[in-house]
This record gives C-alpha cells, structure tokens and sequence, in this order.
C-alpha cells in the first residue's frame, strides 16, 4: 500500500511546476499502515486488544515555519491548517519557499494558539461548522479522534478523544519540531500506534472537554508526529 505514495512523492519532485515550493505531507498510519478509516485493523497491541477502527481523524496546525540553525527561514502566511483524514487533499500543505531554501528544522504548533481561540471562532478552516469547535469559552478541538476497539467498555466500544482548551491549566496547545532536510517533500508521519500503546482503552476511551486528562494527551500528541 505504501508503494502509491512513494510514487506520488517522486512525481511532486519531478514536477517542474513544483520546483519552487516545498510539500509537507502528512501520512496517518495504524499498524504500521497507511490509515484506512472505517476499516477494522489488527493490531499487535496484546490479545484483548484485536482489531480496531478509527472513523475520524482531525487536527488543527498552527504557524508553521522551517528553520535554519535555529532561525526561522520561511514562515507560513496561512496560520491555521486544518488537517483531515477523510480528506486526503488537506494532509499536504504546499509551501511558497523558492528552489534555493535551506532549513534543518520543521516546527508548528498543535492546536489553535490561545489568541485565536479566545477572540472567538472564524471561517474557513476555523469555522465551527467543521465539527472542531466547542464554546468561546472552551475554544477549539485541537486534535479529535473517534472509533472502535473490542476492549473499550463504552457503548459499541466507541472512544472518542477530543483534545482541546485554551486556558491555563488546561492548555493544550503543544509545539511539534521536527529535524528535517532540504527537500521537495517533506513526509510526516502520525503515528496512531505509539497513541494506542499508551492508552488504555480499558480504562480511559473518553475525554470531551478541556481537563486534566486532555492536557496530559496533548503532551503524548506530539510524540504521534515523526519522520
């Protein structure tokens, strides 16, 4: 399954109209695959764990910038992304940076940054009607992820992890940086797997409002995202 990708990646280097920009693409995977939504997965997480479907997949990306010893080089002028498994066009994020940029370093925040969240919701990407957002005083759902798992107690053992809030101490924003290399693209992993081998799903399968159990995900959200 992995080899269509490769193949889109060495047509976006070869595509002269390209030449000029940098691709940031972003690949969920679950067991080591590339994410199917809506299809049940074996995983090899122990034997009450089985099989699992992820149904949705979303995250804000915020301020997005390459660095270059530790300066920013290119930034963004689009702030906020939202990124959408469902919508396989979102996951890549074409960047303006020119044919002779050099940087070392991805970085972006996860989430909406507190300004933004606290002057209330916007269009666009940040538009409530995209399922993303809660109240102006809870802000936005930094990261949401639904599905299934034989071992989660819940009805039809659904869980549901929406991560969000603004306000301290429930803050849920966190920073990602990524060492990288000049490249024409630039492919992301997100790891579900690494999220479900530090979830109990016995035990923990629901967060839906900003506490402590959403901050603590959060800071494991940065882990999901590697080369």
């Amino acid at each position: 399954m992995m080899r269509p990708l490769y193949h889109l990646f060495f047509l976006l280097a070869l595509s002269g109209s390209l030449r000029a920009q940098t691709v940031v693409h972003f690949l969920p995977t679950l067991a080591g695959k590339p994410l199917v939504l809506a299809q049940d997965t074996d995983t090899d997480l122990g034997a009450d764990a089985g099989a699992r479907q992820v149904e949705t997949l979303r995250w804000y990306l915020s301020d997005l910038e390459l660095l270059r010893d530790g300066k920013p080089v290119f930034v963004a002028k689009k702030r906020h992304h939202l990124l959408d498994a469902a919508q396989p066009e979102s996951l890549s994020l074409h960047l303006p940076t020119g044919p002779d940029l050099h940087y070392d370093e991805l970085r972006f925040i996860l989430g909406v940054d507190s300004l933004t969240a606290a002057s209330g919701a916007f269009g666009e990407d940040l538009d409530p009607t995209n399922g993303m957002y809660w109240t102006w005083r809870s802000g936005y759902i930094n990261f949401k992820l639904e599905g299934s798992a034989p071992e989660c107690p819940a009805r039809k053992h659904r869980f549901q992890f929406h991560v969000g809030g603004f306000q301290g101490p429930f803050a849920s924003q966190r920073q990602v940086r990524l060492p990288v290399s000049s490249a024409e693209v630039i492919p992301v992993n997100v790891d579900l797997d690494r999220f479900f081998k530090a979830v109990d799903l016995k035990k923990q399968y629901q967060v839906m409002s900003p506490n402590a159990g959403s901050a603590e995900l959060a800071d494991l959200l940065v882990e999901l995202f590697r080369l």
